[in-house]
């Protein structure tokens, strides 16, 4: 491995797009060497006509062939680029991510929701100062041009990542429809500020303390007449006064500057979401998506070790998410160990991955939350609840092979292959969806009667049997039944029978 390495991190926004270039090296760490911001306002065009004109195209693509001279400049090996919001919402977005790969050369990748807030709670938890700062339970707020992102980190764990269709330039276009005055229309956004938070709040804040709200972004470090400086802690009545001054600043000058009614409504969701949670003090951390992106290259290419278990983080998720939608959660964390058992007997033979690994233990935890609504074809409303979800660590393509493995799990093998033939998977993605939704759905039928009746689970592989050996603490008799409907199709996807022994019975046939 070579001692240093400089990459860059490119961000095509909803208002602008970013380059950030850094250098990183096991010695010094990651160092910015460099920063630049062009103005483009793609979700203007997202938001008015719901795709990007080819004007709007042709313009982004100059302004990006204008950032490769910047990076030959500085010697960047590797470019990491992604759209957010405007590019993703964008229904030409296909036509236009073409268009700038054919122009610049750029492969431009499309983050969902989830994956943008992972990525600015990673650059938020690379920063030395987060652990201390988060011990009394923090808020991320993300109050992009795009989208209003929020993250809750407490009791040393991620508890929350909730995306609002609440961005500064979504609440521009709508205020400017309204025709009302420029005072009228600062109250309008307050109020629906307001009113939006009060509905998270309801529904996922209860019984959270979050002593330090951490913002992302630049929005308080590059104004020149009511900026702070990047890594300032501001108690409350230092924050709150300097978002009093950014918006009387904002709207004094809302006719000279056409950044001003972008950045208002951001400045108002700040000061709004400060309150709400009641906050003791503001984080200006002025980290943006880039470092987030540049934190997770760092340590994929092993220029910097992992300090934080991320993965935690994902199942720490996973499991609020379980518990909103399911009152008892024993069978749920049963399903899963069982997956996990029979996974690790399984998954070299059939080139399952760790990837596939954390797909199967999430599609355990989150297999009948369609319950909630309906116990009548539960696994299909599953199925739906986890596709719309925004999940951590999960693409949208992650999303649609997990909400299949639920729907799936408890098909005949007849069934599955009607079911999935249907859909747009490649055939690798078909055979994971296959071996992932039978070991789900053999784990969750030796608890099908919710009962947890069987402990010390073993499973081993005898020539072509794959053998699960349990204790019996009651009598198995409905598990056995409903696992002979399940053979078939475990037998097709991996090439084993299935056999359940029960040893050391301790239960009284009457």
């Amino acid at each position: 491995m070579r001692k240093t390495h400089v990459f860059a991190a490119l961000t095509i926004g909803s208002y602008e797009v970013t380059l950030t270039i850094y250098e990183v090296s096991p010695q010094s760490g990651m160092r910015l060497l460099n920063k630049v911001k062009q103005k483009i306002e793609l979700g203007k065009d997202t938001l008015r006509i719901g795709r990007i004109s080819n004007e709007k195209v042709k313009q982004l693509c100059k302004k990006l062939l204008k950032l490769k001279p910047v990076m030959e400049e500085f010697g960047v090996e590797d470019i990491l680029a992604y759209g957010a919001t405007a590019l993703r919402e964008a229904e030409n977005r296909l036509f236009v991510l073409e268009q700038i790969k054919t122009v610049t050369g750029f492969d431009v990748k499309i983050l969902n929701n989830a994956q943008q807030s992972f990525l600015v709670y990673k650059g938020v938890v690379s920063n030395p100062a987060f652990d201390e700062i988060a011990k009394d339970g923090v808020a991320i707020l993300d109050a992009s041009p795009g989208k209003l992102r929020v993250t809750i980190y407490h009791d040393g764990t991620l508890a929350l990542t909730q995306n609002i269709s609440l961005g500064s330039m979504q609440l521009r276009e709508w205020v400017k429809e309204t025709g009302y005055s420029q005072e009228d229309q600062t109250f309008l956004i307050r109020e629906l500020i307001s009113y939006r938070f009060k509905e998270l709040d309801s529904l996922f804040l209860d019984n959270v303390k979050i002593k330090t709200l951490i913002l992302s972004g630049d929005l308080f470090t590059s104004q020149p007449r009511w900026k702070s400086k990047k890594g300032d802690i501001l108690n409350t009545d230092k924050f709150l006064k300097l978002c009093r001054k950014g918006e009387k600043h904002l709207e004094q000058n809302m006719a000279l500057t056409e950044d001003a009614d972008i950045l208002l409504p951001s400045v108002i969701i700040c000061e709004e979401f400060y309150k709400r949670i009641g906050a003791k003090q503001a984080w200006i951390s002025g980290i943006e998506m880039n470092d987030g992106i540049a934190y997770e290259h760092a340590m994929a290419t092993k220029y910097l070790p992992q300090h934080h278990d991320f993965m935690k983080d994902i199942y720490s998720e996973v499991e609020k998410v379980m518990m909103r939608f399911i009152g008892e959660t024993d069978h749920n964390y049963y399903v899963s160990k069982v997956c996990d058992i029979i996974f690790q007997s399984v998954a070299k033979k059939a080139g399952l991955t760790t990837r596939d690994r954390i797909l199967l233990q999430t599609a355990a935890l989150l297999h009948n939350v369609g319950t909630y609504v309906t116990m009548t074809d539960s696994a299909d409303i599953s199925s739906y609840l986890v596709k719309k979800m925004d999940l951590v660590g999960f693409s949208d393509r992650d999303l649609a092979i997990l909400a299949e493995i639920i729907r799936c799990h408890k098909m005949s093998y007849e069934d599955f292959i009607d079911t999935i033939m249907e859909q747009h998977f490649s055939s690798a993605e078909m055979n994971r969806i296959g071996k992932l939704s039978i070991i789900l759905g053999v784990a969750n039928t030796l608890d099908v009667a919710h009962c947890q009746k069987f402990d010390m689970i073993r499973v081993n592989i005898k020539g072509d049997e794959l053998r699960i050996t349990v204790n019996s603490l009651s009598d198995g008799v409905l598990e056995k039944n409903f696992l002979e409907a399940r053979k078939e199709y475990f037998e097709a996807m991996f090439g084993y029978q299935l056999v359940l022994r029960e040893k050391n019975q301790r239960y009284v046939t009457l």
